[in-house]
């Protein structure tokens, strides 16, 4: 598959192809700080094999640190579902791939009602690997913001345009949302494949334990040998849109029904 990595005017804008007349569609979730540029070159190569894609902007990402400042999980949940639920409203089945807090937010679609029909997620974060990850309740009424997490890539040539700071109230809204998710992650009854890179200096290999551990289905693991955290802008990146492209080719669909409530 041919992957194109230039950018756009505005690489940090979203990107949506929805005139392919497909029964299947993608959404695509970016990383926490991140913004639809980690997404857009495998979305455009997707939608070139006649897929419907979306790659958002979530709340407060793609502007400014400050933006970000006014905006937590909640948003970027609520975003991720609303656009669930569009593709939904117009196609048969709709996969949802993510990277990292985006992995996140696919994992708590796929446990919630109305969920997709399969996720992929790229290096997913289940936990905020920090010493002072319990303090950030207490941190973000002292300190505003930390130093950047993003720009974790291999590949010499490629930007995620992350912030260079991050503001502390939205990532302590995501720590505490993170500990409701790891209890929920029984209730993801679609397939699941976990893509994961052989060095990630952002997210520890406890996530892969967890979903290993939690999930009521073992998860397809693809290994990402030449990439680092932001995989889909590294080495592998055509081995991950190859993998997305395998979800909404499938012949035989499988629904994905939440337990929630039971």
């Amino acid at each position: 598959m041919e992957i194109d990595f230039t950018l756009g005017a505005d690489p940090t804008a979203a990107y949506r192809s929805l005139d392919s007349g497909s029964a299947s569609a993608v959404l695509f979730l970016h990383g926490l700080t991140g913004s639809p540029v980690s997404w857009v070159p495998i979305a455009r190569a997707i939608a070139a094999e006649g897929i419907d894609v979306s790659v958002p902007q979530l709340p407060g990402h793609g502007t400014s640190w400050q933006d970000m400042d006014a905006t937590g999980w909640s948003d970027w949940l609520g975003e991720a579902r609303t656009e669930l639920g569009r593709l939904q409203a117009d196609h048969e089945r709709v996969v949802v791939a993510g990277l990292s807090m985006g992995g996140a937010l696919a994992l708590a679609l796929a446990a919630a009602e109305g969920a997709p029909d399969e996720i992929v997620v790229v290096n997913p974060a289940l936990f905020i690997d920090s010493p002072f990850a319990p303090l950030l309740p207490v941190l973000r009424h002292v300190v505003r913001t930390i130093p950047s997490i993003g720009g974790d890539i291999a590949h010499p040539d490629r930007d995620e345009y992350a912030y260079e700071r991050t503001p502390v109230a939205p990532l302590a809204t995501f720590h505490r949302a993170l500990r409701t998710l790891r209890d929920d992650l029984w209730k993801v009854t679609c397939p699941v494949t976990a893509m994961i890179s052989g060095e990630d200096n952002v997210v520890s290999p406890r996530t892969l334990r967890a979903l290993r551990s939690d999930l009521p289905h073992p998860p397809k693991i693809v290994a990402l040998r030449r990439s680092r955290h932001v995989a889909t802008l590294d080495f592998d990146a055509n081995t991950i849109a190859e993998a997305v492209l395998q979800t909404v080719s499938t012949e035989e669909t499988v629904v994905c029904q939440s337990v929630a409530g039971e």
